[in-house]
């Protein structure tokens, strides 16, 4: 018993910096229509900057986020302001085919740099446990988690009961009736798709400490991403939330009850089940 309620912990924390990731890809595709295929990359591209920062300033990894959200928030806007504007609500392959470009891009740039062995980048917080009764917790898994929820209750209660928040909604739903009301629609796509890059450079700093990284990590970030996202019903926050929790639960409780590689499958074969279930999204009505 207190092995599960150890798994089923790691796995609800897991599943709240899963949400972080996925949050990002969400606010891009809700405004732009775009999936961003290279979403993974630009989270390794957080996590290198987080390294690069230690290794050149010696600054701790949760203090490297006040330099790397500003610069990940700029490189997403130039990246969408001269690059993805064109192809924001149509050309939806080519968005796909053009994101997949940008994610080989990053990933050999970053290799040219980093090398190819994996590399880690360590936090002062990285050994700190808490132990609550049986259940043992690592610090910055509990970082990670009160900082994903804090985020995406705040980016909900923004979208939900601010000016700006309905402006973003305006353009997610009907971008020429915004347009006709005096919303600058393609400014608020390109802020959005900086605040979405933005949210990497913070999920990077979380999931640093104590993980390893290599150029060629991208794929999985982008993979979880993806299929929190479908599970959420693409735009439904909510349910993108309970989805990333599903699949870090499902992912931390294989690794323990199914041995081997077969672990590893049971998340996504999770995600299989669900999307044939419920294929609207967990808490959508069909």
């Amino acid at each position: 018993m207190d092995l599960f309620l150890q798994a089923l912990t790691q796995g609800i924390l897991v599943g709240a910096t899963y949400a972080l990731i996925a949050l990002g890809m969400a606010v891009i595709f809700s405004v732009s229509g775009m999936v961003n295929f290279a979403h993974g990359d630009f989270l390794l591209i957080g996590m290198y900057l987080a390294y690069a920062l230690f290794m050149g300033l010696h600054l701790d990894p949760y203090l490297s986020v006040l330099i790397t959200f500003p610069v990940m928030c700029l490189i997403g806007g130039a990246l969408y302001a001269f690059l993805l504007k064109r192809l924001a609500g149509s050309n939806l392959l080519m968005a796909v085919q053009l994101t997949l470009g940008l994610s080989f891009i990053v990933q050999n740039t970053l290799l040219l740099t980093f090398g190819g062995e994996p590399i880690r980048a360590p936090s002062i917080v990285e050994t700190d446990l808490l132990v609550v009764g049986n259940i043992i917790v690592r610090t910055p898994q509990l970082i990670a988690f009160a900082a994903a929820v804090t985020l995406s209750v705040a980016f909900y209660l923004i979208l939900n009961f601010t000016d700006v928040g309905r402006r973003i909604q305006a353009v997610q739903q009907q971008p020429r009736a915004a347009a006709l009301i005096g919303v600058n629609v393609s400014l608020v796509r390109t802020l959005t798709f900086a605040f979405g890059i933005g949210v990497l450079a913070i999920a990077a700093v979380l999931i640093v400490p104590g993980t390893s990284m290599a150029p060629a990590h991208g794929l999985r970030w982008t993979v979880i991403a993806l299929i929190t996202v479908v599970l959420g019903g693409m735009t439904n926050f909510v349910a993108i939330f309970l989805g990333a929790i599903l699949i870090g639960t499902a992912e931390s409780l294989a690794t323990l009850y199914v041995s081997g590689t077969s672990g590893m499958i049971v998340p996504y074969a999770l995600f299989i089940i669900l999307v044939l279930l419920r294929p609207e999204g967990l808490l959508k009505r069909a």
